[in-house]
Order: C-alpha cells, then sequence, then structure tokens
C-alpha cells in the first residue's frame, strides 16, 4: 500500500475548509461537516484517498459541480471527495471520433476543448454542472428529446475507484453490471467515478426562437395548446423549453415578493442544424399560435443564430448564482400514459402560483422510454415539470420547504417518479428508479461496496415504499 500523503487535503482547522465546504450551486449549505476534504488530481491519488477513509472508518461522499441542491455529498464526520481538479485532461481520438474527459469537467470547460474540433457532445444546460453529476444522473443533456439522455446514447465506458480502493474499467463487456449501475444512481452511486468515454459528432449551428406570453388568465388552455404543439415538433436536434417567472423576475432589488403579479410563460425551442432555413421549418408548429391568445403575447423573439454563451446566460437568468441565492428545488418526470389534460391541471399550482418574485417554473420534452435491460435509469418518462424556488432570507427557509412539498404532493399524482438529480427524500420521497430495476441496483451495490464506504443510497430504500396513484 502506497504511503504517499494524499494531495489538498483540508481539516476542519485547514485555511479554505469551510470556502471549499460550502463550494455549492445553492447558498443553503446545511451544517454537515465532514472531518476531511481531499481534492484529488489523478485517479491515483483518489485510490489513496478512499484506502484511507477506509483504514479510518469514514464514510465518503463524492462532488464534482456541486450542483446538487440538497448538498448530499457531504457526509457529517464522513470525508468529501472534491473532483473539480481530477484528472483535468481532454483527449480527442481523431480516427474514432471518440473523446475522455474528468468528472471535474464542467459544461463549458467541455464545450471549450470540442468546439476548434468542430465536434458535439450533448452535455447539460448549465455552463457550471460538473460531468461527473451529469452523467451519474443519466444526462438531461442537449436535445434529449431525439438522442436520448447522455448516459444511454453516448457515453461508452468509465472509470471508477470501488469502494475497496481499485481503479476498474467498466463498459458493456467489462464490469458490466458497474457499468448498468451507475447512470440513474446520482447521490447514491458507490465509487468514485474519474474517467467518461464518450461519442461526438459533427458540430452543427445554434439556432432558437422565443415566445413569451402573459399566461396569468389563461395559463391552464395556454400550457395544453403549448404542450400539443410541442408534440408536433420532430424530435431530433430539437430542445422544446417551457419556461414561468413572474413579469418582474429580472427588476433590481432584493424584493423577494413580486409586484408585478402577473406570471410569464416562455415557450423556447432551441434547434440544432446547418441553416436558419431548416430550423424555421423544424420551429414552423409554433407559427399558429390560437387568436385568444394573441392579446396575451408579449414579445416574440424571431429565429435566429444562437452561439453556447448565449444560451448559457440565457439559462442562468433563471438560475441566478453567487449573490447568497437559496434554492428548494422538486420535480416530476410526468407519466405518458395521462393525458395532457389532466397533467396540465395537477402542475398549474408548482408553475404559476410561485413563491417568490426570482422562483421559476419549467417543463423539458423528453419523450424518453428507457429500456431496463441497459441501465438502471429506467423511468418511461414524457416530460419533466421542475419549480425553483428562490430566496435570500434564511428565516423563510421553512416557509418555502412546505409550499414546495404542498405543490408536488398534487403534481406527483400525474408523474411516474423523479430524475434522481432532484430526489431528496427527507423532503419527498418518490420513485427514481422502477421497483426491479433498484432491487437489482441494490443488489450490485452491496457486492461493489459491502461495507457501505458510500452512503448516499441509504435514502434510495424509501423509494421502494412509494405506490405513486394516478
Amino acid at each position: 500500500m502506497s504511503t504517499q500523503p494524499i494531495p489538498q487535503t483540508l481539516t476542519r482547522s485547514s485555511e479554505g475548509y469551510e470556502e471549499l465546504r460550502r463550494r455549492y450551486f445553492n447558498a443553503r449549505v446545511p451544517d454537515v461537516k465532514p472531518v476531511e476534504i481531499w481534492s484529488p488530481s489523478t485517479t491515483a491519488d483518489v485510490v489513496a484517498a478512499v484506502k484511507s477513509a477506509n483504514k479510518k472508518g469514514l464514510k465518503v461522499g463524492v462532488r464534482s459541480g456541486g450542483h446538487l441542491f440538497p448538498c448530499l455529498s457531504l457526509v457529517q464526520n464522513g470525508v468529501l471527495i472534491d473532483t473539480k481538479r481530477l484528472n483535468k485532461h481532454f483527449e480527442y481520438d481523431q480516427a474514432t471520433k471518440m473523446i475522455s474527459f474528468s468528472p471535474g469537467h464542467t459544461v463549458q470547460e467541455l464545450s471549450d476543448q470540442l468546439k476548434p474540433l468542430k465536434r458535439f457532445f450533448p452535455a447539460g444546460h448549465s455552463r457550471s454542472v460538473g460531468l461527473g453529476g451529469f452523467y451519474l444522473a443519466g444526462g438531461q443533456g442537449c436535445f434529449l428529446r431525439g438522442w436520448g439522455y447522455t448516459s444511454d446514447t453516448w457515453v461508452t465506458q468509465i472509470e471508477v475507484v470501488t469502494a475497496s480502493g481499485q481503479a476498474v474499467i467498466a463498459n458493456k463487456k467489462q464490469n458490466a453490471d458497474l457499468f448498468w449501475a451507475a447512470p440513474g444512481s446520482g447521490q447514491g452511486f458507490f465509487g468514485v467515478l474519474t474517467r467518461i468515454w464518450a461519442r461526438t459528432i459533427p458540430a452543427q449551428k445554434l439556432f432558437d426562437t422565443t415566445i413569451i406570453i402573459d399566461s396569468t388568465d389563461v395559463f391552464k388552455p395556454l400550457l395544453k395548446w403549448a404542450l400539443e404543439t410541442a408534440d408536433k415538433v420532430p424530435e431530433y436536434g430539437n430542445d422544446i423549453f417551457m419556461a414561468t417567472f413572474y413579469a418582474d423576475k429580472d427588476a433590481p432589488g432584493d424584493e423577494e415578493v413580486s409586484q408585478a403579479k402577473r406570471v410569464f410563460l416562455a415557450l423556447n425551442q432551441t434547434i440544432h442544424v446547418n441553416s436558419i432555413d431548416q430550423a424555421k421549418v423544424l420551429a414552423s408548429p409554433w407559427d399558429c399560435l390560437p387568436s385568444e391568445f394573441e392579446p396575451f403575447v408579449v414579445t416574440r423573439v424571431p429565429m435566429q443564430e444562437r452561439n453556447w454563451e448565449e444560451l448559457w446566460d440565457l439559462q442562468e437568468s433563471f438560475q441566478p448564482h453567487g449573490q447568497g441565492e437559496r434554492y428548494k428545488v422538486d420535480s416530476i418526470l410526468a407519466d405518458p400514459e395521462v393525458s395532457y389534460e389532466k397533467i396540465v391541471d395537477k402542475v398549474t399550482p408548482a408553475l404559476l402560483d410561485l413563491p417568490t418574485r426570482k422562483s421559476t417554473g419549467t417543463i423539458v420534452f423528453l419523450d424518453y422510454f428507457p429500456d431496463e435491460a441497459d441501465q438502471a435509469l429506467s423511468l418511461p418518462q414524457k416530460l419533466s415539470v421542475t419549480t425553483m424556488a428562490i430566496w435570500k432570507d434564511p428565516a423563510r427557509d421553512a416557509a418555502m420547504d412546505k409550499w414546495m412539498y404542498d405543490v408536488y404532493k398534487e403534481a406527483e399524482k400525474v408523474g411516474r417518479g423523479q430524475y434522481v438529480a432532484d430526489y431528496d427524500a427527507e423532503h419527498r420521497p418518490t420513485k427514481i428508479m422502477s421497483d426491479t430495476a433498484l432491487k437489482r441496483w441494490f443488489q450490485i451495490r452491496a457486492k461493489w461496496d459491502p461495507a457501505e464506504t458510500f452512503i448516499g443510497h441509504r435514502s434510495f430504500e424509501k423509494s421502494l415504499d412509494i405506490n405513486l396513484k394516478l
């Protein structure tokens, strides 16, 4: 066993410990304090870190980008392995067009590497998302509706340091059970992801168009029309994003109550094609807005070419960060067998009755029907519905939690479960996999981590007791 000291190891008394502990997107970081925080640079460093934790009898949490809103990678009196600096080299195989990258790479860092190569990989929609957590959640990547989750369609192999401190390769043929279990594991994964290999395709141009409508007085019929129209848009190369927000969301100041009291619905389509004429054809279903909604149109943004920086900026306008913003997030994966009329009825409170001025609701079309034999990510899903409650005053934490719980207990009546990246069993336990997939997943976890070095899975057991009734 190596006696080499673990690099960049911070204890509670170390300078910089608290700053590193709080490196999360959400300013609402719980008072959970690991004994040590490690920032490894190589896979060998991770091996040494895991073996050290085992020797000391410490449980381990793992963080990449820090976008997990409940900050569940923090383990009280355990250790935190922060992968931000891990294996930060990018490789591209000119012959196969394959890439490999770090779990600590962010969406923007990977995009910057791919741009001069004129290649595309469907990473997340936010520039600061870490690709380790993104992959382990399954990866709701760009243009998912046609190409599927990133883990399913694009990723071919991973490197993992297991709970025993062994570095292994996992793919469809080698350690196939580990490769199957990783996507959909999220916070519950029982190892440290250290490298990812994936396919790419030629990059094309980006275009988008948006209609913003004052939905306050026509929300239910408008949303039903929008959902039905989205079904007419071809699947491949199209992202359909719907968002609700207060009219004064971007007004200056820290006032948390909307003075406008008007909720806008933005209907956005982003398209990955070679020409603006192609993009206009793909977006043509939105050209026929029913006359009953025309008086409520706030603005139309015509089709135009975009770049990733502009799209990330747009995303960040709906998810402010870095000024003390506190978040509570909940979501459902809508049941494909439920009618749009029922979905609209049950999700309206979560999208229309937003609790603060900065809060937003989103709908993203998925049309994803996975084969459970391929990966643990196994819930069929028509679309995702998400609400982000955003505020700054800690005194409002309990009220925001209650508001979110109430609206999503109603919304879950039309859901199949939840994207694991949003899962917080202490808030609202729900399905994250099919029951058969989760039972298999527990067996694989027990094989690879019998001593429970990684404990993020423990809350998953609550998911088996859930019976979602429609």
